[in-house]
């Protein structure tokens, strides 16, 4: 037989809580019902005794019902919370469910029938974001754990073929020294393939977003990839100017420069050129980033950032199949989404929308300036 619910009820009218705990002893007889009727004692109520679900009134006069669920929330992760209202009105329901509230009960519909199917769902909707928080903890934990032990025998492979190639007389056993030159690079393209897994694994965790400038991000891009345009003999332009957006700057310095490395990279033209360009909206830009590559077939555009899909021989164009999956995850992680236009042998175009800054506003697209190798 299942222990009895423990239960507490907060709320500053004597006779509201009463009605409320009928209702309880309605749904869960035998329950365990504490009530009290000041808010500023819950959290330490909470803390004295595990319950099962916790149902606060919203209008107190000391604290109202949301603000005391954040609290209340902020301090027990998987707590379930109901908040109980006499108005009842949608967009209040709406408040309460993203101000860490779950769920949402009108007075005027209290009974032992809805408070028992209300209560159960709470619980049941706590206990599955418990575990998944928990699996995904251990993934990362496990993705971290195996990354670091991959890369330890990746290094000393790398190292070894190249110390027995040097070893090798000059002019000697040339096929040797280039299977060990074959040997070398795979154990090369493994160890980045690891990190970028890793990478993929560990953006689950939702990133700090803050307001943050975009041109100043395209400046470190730009600085960081003058070598890689120099090499390439390739060409980058970006605005003069770019609006401010509610982002998190490294994840959208890794998302920018993993698209720039692809259109510089996946080009057979004799000037690789990409070119950056910003849309501005009232709540929200459109980054488009637009190469003269090889461009993509029509019936791939789906596929290409799903994990591990390659288009192209490792031979032809390098790479681990995980660059545009990270870069979608990124973005999403941002509120924000990225979508491709392409044409084969013409080139393709990155779509990012990413939502402005909080205290942004609208500003007009400037003029391009050219970045040559």
């Amino acid at each position: 037989m299942s222990n009895p619910r423990s239960l507490l009820v907060i709320d500053d009218s004597e006779a509201d809580g009463e009605l409320v705990s009928l209702a309880l002893d309605a749904a869960f007889p035998g329950a365990n019902i504490r009530r009290g009727a000041n808010p500023l004692l819950a959290k330490q109520m909470c803390q004295e005794q595990d319950f099962d679900c916790v149902l606060l009134d919203y209008n107190m006069p000391l604290m109202d019902g949301l603000t005391l669920a954040g609290e209340l929330r902020a301090a027990f992760a998987y707590l379930p919370i109901i908040l109980l209202t006499s108005f009842g009105d949608e967009m209040l329901a709406a408040k309460a469910l993203r101000g860490g509230v779950s769920d949402y009960l009108p007075k005027s519909r209290i009974s032992g029938h809805s408070m028992r199917r209300t209560i159960d769902r709470a619980i049941q909707t706590c206990r599955q974001a418990r575990v998944i928080d928990d699996q995904r903890a251990e993934l990362e934990t496990f993705a971290y754990a195996l990354a670091h032990d991959f890369k330890q025998p990746i290094r000393q492979i790398m190292t070894f073929s190249q110390l027995v190639s040097d070893a090798i007389p000059a002019g000697e056993s040339d096929d040797i020294r280039r299977h060990l030159g074959f040997l070398s690079t795979a154990a090369n393209r493994l160890g980045k393939l690891v990190d970028v897994m890793s990478q993929y694994t560990l953006l689950n965790q939702a990133p700090k977003l803050s307001d943050v400038d975009l041109k100043t991000i395209l400046r470190d891009v730009e600085a960081a990839l003058t070598p890689f345009l120099y090499e390439r003999g390739g060409e980058l332009s970006s605005p003069l100017a770019a609006p401010r957006v509610h982002a998190n700057e490294t994840l959208m310095t890794q998302v920018l420069q993993n698209l720039i490395i692809n259109g510089l990279l996946y080009n057979r033209s004799s000037s690789p050129r990409v070119e950056v360009t910003i849309e501005s909206h009232p709540d929200h830009c459109i980054v488009e980033v637009r190469d003269n590559g090889i461009g993509i077939a029509a019936e791939y555009l789906s596929d290409i950032f799903k994990p591990l899909v390659r288009l192209h021989a490792a031979s032809e164009f390098p790479g681990t199949g995980l660059g545009l999956p990270l870069a979608r995850k990124a973005v999403l992680a941002q509120h924000g989404a990225i979508w491709c236009e392409s044409v084969v042998s013409q080139g393709s175009v990155f779509h990012i929308r990413l939502p402005v800054a909080r205290g942004g506003r609208r500003k007009k697209e400037s003029r391009e300036t050219p970045i040559a190798a």
